[in-house]
């Protein structure tokens, strides 16, 4: 176990020996582990079973979110990964005011970290994918599926009419999120040209996070991916 684990489950969740838990790899399994030894710096446990995970959605979504300000940006990590979400991809707009991190780095590391404790907080066995940073004219030619621009310029199209009209269709969802002061209109414009459908998420202008959070939920829920 890493000492990251261990402290948390010495020193957070006070576990001792004797004790059973849920451990997953990443995988997208589960196992039932009993707690032998826990000290300061290592821990050792035996698996006594193997648990059935909850079901990962039948939908893969992508979100590519514009860097925003850090705290902002983690509550969209943390709550997407809840969600259910497939993968993240920090995307760079001319408007994103946070330069990306240097892959591998603290920040990453850290952002990383946020992501299993939220798949491990919410019970999921595989956690999503975060990817480095990439400009945003990369992002739109990478997006795979049924590819979704919520824009607060857009007026006419509805994100639920979409939805419905794929339902049953696609299970590749690529959902890309404006910056703080929105995209450009070129940019709306490139994203167009590469079979982005422009949608409005309604009269309101929404912060990045609350635009992410809004349309992943109507997403998974419209497509079957949340609630019985």
């Amino acid at each position: 176990m890493s000492q990251e684990l261990v402290h948390r489950l010495g020193r957070v969740l006070r576990l001792r020996p004797s004790e059973q838990l849920i451990l997953f790899d990443g995988s997208g399994r589960e196992w039932v582990v009993e707690l032998k030894e826990i000290g300061r710096r290592s821990a050792m446990a035996v698996v006594v079973g193997e648990v059935e995970p909850p079901p990962e959605p039948k939908v893969s979504l992508s979100l590519f979110v514009s860097l925003i300000k850090e705290p902002r940006l983690e509550i969209v990590l943390e709550k997407a990964t809840e969600l259910g979400v497939t993968e993240i991809v920090p995307v760079v707009a001319k408007r994103s005011v946070v330069r990306p991190w240097k892959e591998g780095g603290a920040k990453q590391e850290r952002w990383h970290r946020l992501i299993i404790e939220a798949t491990e907080q919410c019970g999921r066995a595989r956690p999503p994918l975060l990817r480095p940073p990439i400009s945003l004219p990369e992002a739109v030619r990478q997006a795979q599926g049924l590819r979704i621009l919520p824009w607060e310029g857009e007026h006419n199209q509805g994100l639920k009419p979409l939805l419905e009209s794929a339902k049953g269709k696609e299970n590749q969802i690529s959902l890309l999120i404006g910056p703080e002061g929105g995209l450009e209109a070129e940019e709306v414009a490139l994203a167009r040209q590469q079979g982005f459908h422009i949608v409005s998420l309604g009269g309101r202008v929404l912060r990045t996070e609350t635009a992410a959070l809004a349309a992943i939920t109507a997403v998974l829920y419209e497509l079957g991916e949340l609630g019985p």
